[in-house]
């Protein structure tokens, strides 16, 4: 019986002169049945329209923070820092001034979304995590936040497969791009900083000499120090390239990755 026909009938009985208080108990009693019944479903809705609102919160947060970073948060409010033993990749696009010169921008940025879409899918398959983009600068590293010792042969495989990456985009595009990648490894000390758009970040002196790595090397090639090479000879061969400079650093040990084992 429908809220409608419960107060047309308990009208027509006030309105009748019937005084069965039976009568009027009777659907006093199924109003309240009725409107428990409505409160329930509303609660079920606000219930549900919540469920769907944190479930989508939390599918953006993890978009935005590493997925052990994002449930720290939520579980204690702050992701406290902590130092990590891992390898840092740079990949930067060479000659990218000069294409924003001759290309769109619009078209500029696809291509570009194209290229960092892909590493996002190499970087995660290797089971790194993406850090940044700096322009045209990627960033990644691996064994943060969740540590694992091969982190190192696991950045190299990206450097090389970066290649690839960049080899088929020529391939499929009117633009025509190359990339220099440096890697190193080493300690550094991670957090997650800012108020607003929080970001996990890493720092320290060996994230300075990654990217020093990726800007003393060659384009189309994969470029090590002396400590990655160290933990990677046994799965890739190399090229040495001897001592070389590094702006604003002593000049360190390098190498060229030339295959995989």
């Amino acid at each position: 019986m429908s809220l409608i026909s419960i107060a047309k009938l308990y009208r027509d009985v006030q309105q009748g002169g019937l005084k069965s208080s039976i009568l009027l108990d009777y659907l006093n009693s199924v109003a309240t049945i009725q409107d428990d019944r409505i409160q329930k479903k509303l609660l079920k809705e606000v219930i549900r329209g919540y469920v769907v609102l944190e479930k989508r919160v939390d599918a953006l947060l993890k978009n935005t923070l590493p997925e052990m970073v994002a449930d720290e948060i939520k579980d204690k409010g702050r992701f406290t820092p902590r130092s990590y033993d891992c390898s840092i990749l740079f990949v930067d696009v060479v000659g990218f001034t000069g294409l924003a010169e001759k290309v769109p921008g619009p078209r500029l940025i696809e291509l570009l979304n194209i290229i960092c879409r892909g590493m996002d899918d190499l970087v995660a398959s290797h089971r790194g995590t993406k850090i940044k983009t700096i322009g045209d600068a990627y960033m990644a590293v691996f064994g943060a936040p969740h540590k694992y010792g091969d982190h190192a042969p696991m950045a190299v495989q990206t450097g090389l497969g970066a290649l690839q990456l960049v080899d088929l985009f020529n391939n499929h595009y009117e633009v025509k791009i190359g990339v220099r990648i440096g890697i190193h490894s080493g300690t550094v000390m991670a957090g997650v900083i800012g108020k607003e758009r929080k970001q996990f970040d890493i720092f320290g002196d060996n994230v300075n000499i990654a990217s020093r790595f990726e800007s003393s090397g060659e384009k189309g090639r994969v470029n090590v120090s002396h400590e990655t090479y160290m933990r990677t000879r046994d799965f890739f061969e190399f090229e040495e390239r001897g001592e070389i400079a590094l702006k604003n650093k002593a000049n360190m040990k390098a190498y060229f990755v030339v295959r995989k084992r």
